[in-house]
């Protein structure tokens, strides 16, 4: 779902040696000098900034706070990392990653830590540097970087060689995002008591905010209907009670990993279109498996909901992948044929809306085994 990014980054982004050791990355790395070898880069280029990093987040453990981060990646020797903070601020920047070479990348700074390090790859022919992240970087920047690499480099975008997003998640990023989807089932239940004790949902919204915040959760994102379910907005700032179900969307993200869900509680019995949505859910859950096919997914869940439509907001999708980003991979469309990963990590959502019937919206994180689907957290139909 898309939401509004927030203006001020809290919550604590210090790498987390205990549950992601040095030993970890080391092991990432090794999968990226293999890409490398394979592609005859001598080092790889990753940028993220402070709405999307999930690539520079997997393989240096630096999520920027503000602004943006690279991590210059060689296939041997030691890596740097630029970030766009002052010299004042690089010891707290440093506890953020485990590389040790971290320098500021704004104003004059840049000429001092980009272009000496590129020069131990200098040849006699342009050389390949691969990127990743760049599709999203500043024109501002990406000119600077430009202007360093003049005629000796030539930038290959990796995105796709290498497709991070679309990996299957290691042991550890099974555990991270084990741990969210557990403080996200928490926020969830404070959403949907607040909204059962007020009836307003963007106080419930708030509260349920306030609960994950409480248990260290980095980022809080919510949309609230309030119009019975037809559309979702972000916060208005309006607390009004409203009549009706309450149809609301939260996501959170914890020690980086994101995980998200969708909230139906109807105003008085179960409708018809909350059953059929559980329904849909619960046919595309029983197909998730390796090899399985986006398009496929969608037309189980197209076929289930009948005879009601997959709700508008969903855009015509019914999930993606998640974890470093809350919107990873392709979209399962009609018109998807990307196939699932074993050990990949997706989000379903499956929704009806019906002027008559209702409006609801469920669903569910799920981990692709090689024996079906183990669910880590699903919407329940519920009614106040």
């Amino acid at each position: 779902m898309q939401t509004v990014q927030p203006c001020v980054t809290i919550g604590s982004y210090i790498w987390a040696q205990d549950r992601l050791p040095h030993d970890e990355f080391m092991l990432r790395l090794d999968e990226l000098r293999a890409a490398m070898d394979h592609n005859g880069w001598p080092a790889i280029l990753v940028y993220g900034d402070v709405r999307e990093h999930a690539a520079l987040a997997y393989l240096s453990s630096f999520i920027p706070r503000v602004r943006w981060g690279m991590a210059l990646l060689p296939r041997t020797g030691d890596a740097r990392l630029l970030c766009a903070m002052s010299t004042r601020d690089l010891p707290a920047m440093r506890t953020l990653t485990w590389i040790a070479d971290v320098r500021s990348g704004m104003g004059p700074e840049w000429a001092n830590a980009f272009d000496p390090w590129l020069e131990r790859f200098k040849g006699d022919q342009a050389q390949k540097l691969g990127t990743l992240g760049f599709d999203i970087m500043a024109p501002v920047l990406h000119a600077a970087v430009r202007r360093s690499l003049g005629e000796r480099f030539v930038l290959q975008r990796a995105d796709d060689i290498v497709a991070i997003p679309a990996r299957r998640k290691r042991p550890r990023e099974l555990t991270m995002i084990r741990a969210s989807c557990k403080l996200l089932e928490t926020a969830a239940a404070t959403f949907v008591e607040g909204w059962r004790r007020n009836h307003a949902p963007e106080t419930a919204a708030l509260d349920a905010e306030r609960v994950a915040r409480s248990l260290a959760a980095q980022d809080v994102r919510t949309l609230v209907s309030l119009d019975g379910g037809r559309t979702l907005v972000p916060f208005q700032g309006r607390f009004e009670k409203c009549s009706g179900p309450l149809v609301g969307y939260l996501a959170v993200k914890v020690a980086g990993y994101w995980a998200d869900i969708f909230v139906t509680v109807d105003d008085g019995s179960i409708t018809p279109t909350a059953r059929q949505t559980t329904a849909a859910l619960d046919a595309i859950i029983a197909d998730m498996r390796p090899g399985a096919r986006a398009d496929a997914l969608h037309a189980k869940a197209v076929g289930a909901l009948a005879p009601y439509k997959l709700h508008s907001v969903l855009g015509g999708s019914v999930g993606h992948s998640i974890g470093l980003s809350l919107h990873e991979g392709p979209e399962f469309r009609a018109s998807e044929d990307a196939t699932l990963a074993e050990d990949g990590v997706y989000t379903l959502q499956v929704g009806a809306d019906d002027a008559k019937a209702g409006n609801a919206l469920m669903s569910a994180i799920v981990r692709v085994t090689a024996k079906g689907a183990e669910v880590l957290v699903r919407s329940r139909p519920q009614a106040r």
